[in-house]
């Protein structure tokens, strides 16, 4: 029976230290590799999501320039459209 005693003892240990609530304990390592992906995902979700924003708001800003410079073009190229005159039987 000495060799199953020193099995359980073993076994005990490694149980004792993987749930122990220690700054070195296999559970304290393994939530904080977890903190640190989470974090890390957190970390470029926003970098993509700022890119994203930057990228609208930069083509909302050449559309507007684009759009308004064509309307002020065609503001400037066409002379004022004559009026009815409604006064006049046709």
């Amino acid at each position: 029976m000495g060799v199953l005693e020193k099995l359980r003892r073993v076994g005990d240990y490694v149980l004792k230290r993987w749930r122990s609530p220690g700054d070195d304990s296999y559970r304290e390592y393994k939530h904080g590799r977890e903190r640190e992906r989470k974090q890390a995902e957190r970390e470029r979700q926003n970098a993509e999501r700022f890119a994203e924003r930057k990228r609208g708001k930069a083509e909302r800003e050449y559309e507007y320039e684009e759009r308004y410079a064509a309307e002020r073009a065609a503001e400037e190229g066409q002379p004022e459209a004559p009026q009815d005159d409604t006064s006049k039987p046709e």
